[in-house]
C-alpha cells in the first residue's frame, strides 16, 4: 500500500516550475528607486567640506545622486521645518541630519522612521544613547561633541600651577588668584611705562592698565546667553554636583538639589570670577574673549580650537583639558552634542538613504571627519595612526574650510585628539524626552532670572519644579 500523497506548498511548486520552464514568480520585482536622494540639514553641510566630500564620494562610487536641501541657520529654525515637513507626510526628504538633542521628538512625532538594526559595537558606547528612544534605534551618530575646558598654559605656569584644575571648586580658586596676580602685575607695568614716558616728556604720569593699554583678565567665560548653551552649562553643572544624566525628575531621589546647587554654583562663578558680559555670550563671544586674553579658562566646543590656535599658540600658550570633575568622585561629564542622521519616515527612497547613511557613517568615513576636526562617533577613528581606518579623501579636500571643523592638522589628526577621546567616553546624552525643547526654554527663562537676581533659593526650586513638569509634557 502506497503512502498517501500530500500537497506540496504553494512556494514549493512554484519553485519547482520556475526551475523546469522557468516560469511562474513570486510577484514583479521591487521597482528600482527613482530620482536623488534628497538630505535635509543645516547650512554647515550645504558648503564645501569633508562631509560634502564624503557625499560627493559615494555618489562617484554609487552612481546615486544626493541633492542637499539647506535649512534655516537656527536650531529652532531648522527644528520647527523638518518637523512641520515631516508631520505633513510629504516632505519630500529622505534623509535628515538632526541634532542629538531632537531624536525622542522626532520619533515619537512619527518625523523619523525606525533604523531597524542594532548598532554595531564600534560605535561610541555614550554616544549610542543619542540615537536611542523607547528601546529602539532611530538613527546612526554621524558626528559628536563633548564640552572642553580651555586654559591659559603659560600664564598658569608663570604663577605655579602645571596642570588643569581637577574640580570646579579648585578652577574658582586658582582663576582667582592667578587673576588677580596678573592684572596687579599688569596695572605696575603699565603704570611703570605711563611714567617713564612722562619722565621723558617732563609731563606728570597719567593713564593706567585699566585706561584700556592692558585688557583686564578674567579668571573664566562661558555660554550664559539664554539659548541652548545656557542649557548645556546648567546640565554640566548640576551633573558635577551629584546630578545623574539619566534620571527625569530635579525634585526626586538624588537628583535633588542637583540642579539648584549647579545653578549657585554658576552664579558664584559667574559673580566671583567671570565678566557680567558672560550674561551675552555664546560659543564664538566667549571664544574671543579667550583668544584675546580676557580669560584665563573657558568652556567650550572642539570645534573653536582653531580659532583660538589662530591668536595663541596651542600647546603652549594654551591648552585644553577634559571639563573639571565632581569632588566626590572625580567623574568628569561633559553634555554630549552633535548630530545623527536618520531616514524619513516619508522617504521615498529608504534603500538608497540607508545605504548613504551607512557610508557616512562607516568607519573609514569616520576617520576623515576626525582628521579634519570633527568629533568621529566610531572607536575605531581614535586608534593610533597606521591603525586606524584609512580616510579615502584626498589630501586635498581637506584645504577647503567648513564651518563646525578645525583645519587640518599636520600629523593626520587634531592635536586635542586624545584629551576629546576621554571627554567623549564619559559624556552623557541630554534629557532624552519628547519634550526636550520645552524643557529647554524653561531652563533658560529661570536660569537667566536667576543669575540676575540677588540669589535666594526660591527661583531655583521653581526651576526643579518646572523642569520636571517640561519633560513630562506637564509644562
Amino acid at each position: 500500500m502506497s503512502a498517501p500523497r500530500t500537497a506540496l506548498p504553494a512556494a514549493l511548486v512554484c519553485l519547482t516550475l520556475a526551475v523546469a520552464v522557468g516560469g511562474c514568480t513570486a510577484g514583479p520585482p521591487p521597482a528600482p528607486e527613482k530620482g536623488a536622494i534628497v538630505l535635509a540639514t543645516g547650512s554647515d553641510l550645504s558648503s564645501s567640506g569633508v562631509r560634502r566630500d564624503l557625499i560627493r564620494d559615494w555618489e562617484r562610487r554609487t552612481g546615486r545622486a544626493v541633492r542637499i536641501v539647506t535649512l534655516p541657520d537656527t536650531a529652532d529654525g531648522q527644528r520647527s521645518q523638518l518637523l512641520a515637513a515631516g508631520q505633513s507626510g510629504n516632505s519630500g526628504y529622505d534623509v535628515l541630519n538632526i541634532d542629538v538633542a531632537w531624536t525622542a521628538e522626532f520619533a515619537e512625532a512619527g518625523v523619523i522612521r525606525p533604523w531597524g538594526t542594532g548598532l554595531d559595537g564600534d560605535f561610541l558606547g555614550s554616544v549610542v544613547k543619542t540615537a536611542e528612544h523607547g528601546g529602539r534605534i532611530w538613527g546612526v551618530p554621524f558626528n559628536t561633541d563633548a564640552g572642553l575646558l580651555y586654559y591659559r598654559k603659560d600664564i598658569l605656569h608663570d604663577y605655579g600651577y602645571d596642570q588643569p584644575p581637577s574640580n570646579w571648586g579648585e578652577l574658582k580658586n586658582m582663576a582667582a588668584q592667578v587673576a588677580a596676580a596678573y592684572n596687579r602685575k599688569a596695572a605696575k607695568a603699565a603704570n611703570d611705562s605711563t611714567a617713564a614716558e612722562a619722565g621723558k616728556d617732563g609731563k606728570a604720569a597719567e593713564g593706567t592698565a585699566s585706561g584700556g593699554a592692558v585688557p583686564k583678565m578674567y579668571g573664566m567665560v562661558a555660554q550664559l546667553r539664554p539659548y541652548e548653551g545656557l542649557t548645556v552649562n546648567t546640565l554640566e553643572a548640576a551633573w558635577a554636583n551629584g546630578g545623574d544624566p539619566e534620571a527625569t525628575s530635579f525634585t526626586k531621589g538624588e537628583q535633588v538639589g542637583a540642579l539648584q546647587q549647579g545653578v549657585a554654583d554658576i552664579k558664584d562663578r559667574l559673580d566671583s570670577i567671570m565678566p557680567h558680559e558672560a550674561t551675552a555670550m555664546d560659543e564664538t563671544e566667549s571664544r574671543r574673549w579667550f583668544a584675546d586674553g580676557r580669560a584665563l579658562f573657558m568652556r567650550n566646543w572642539p570645534v573653536e580650537y582653531a580659532s583660538v590656535a589662530g591668536k595663541l599658540k596651542a600647546g603652549v600658550q594654551f591648552d585644553v583639558a577634559e571639563l573639571p570633575g565632581r569632588p566626590t568622585d572625580g567623574k568628569r561629564m561633559s553634555v554630549l552634542g552633535g548630530q545623527n542622521l536618520a531616514i524619513s519616515a516619508d522617504s521615498t527612497r529608504p534603500d538608497g538613504a540607508r545605504a548613504l547613511i551607512e557610508a557616512l557613517t562607516g568607519p573609514a568615513a569616520e576617520r576623515c571627519l576626525l582628521e579634519r576636526g570633527f568629533a568621529a562617533t566610531r572607536d575605531s577613528a581614535y586608534r593610533e595612526a597606521g591603525k586606524a581606518p584609512g580616510c579615502p579623501l584626498a589630501p586635498a579636500a581637506a584645504d577647503r574650510g567648513e564651518p563646525g571643523a578645525t583645519r587640518p592638522p599636520a600629523d593626520g589628526e587634531p592635536p586635542y585628539t586624545r584629551t576629546l577621546y576621554a571627554a567623549l567616553r564619559a559624556a552623557e546624552p541630554r534629557p532624552r524626552s519628547a519634550h526636550y525643547q520645552t524643557f529647554s526654554k524653561v531652563v533658560q527663562v529661570r536660569v537667566s532670572e536667576y543669575l540676575g537676581s540677588r540669589g535666594g533659593t526660591a527661583i531655583a526650586d521653581a526651576l526643579a519644579r518646572e523642569a520636571d513638569e517640561a519633560l513630562s509634557g506637564r509644562g
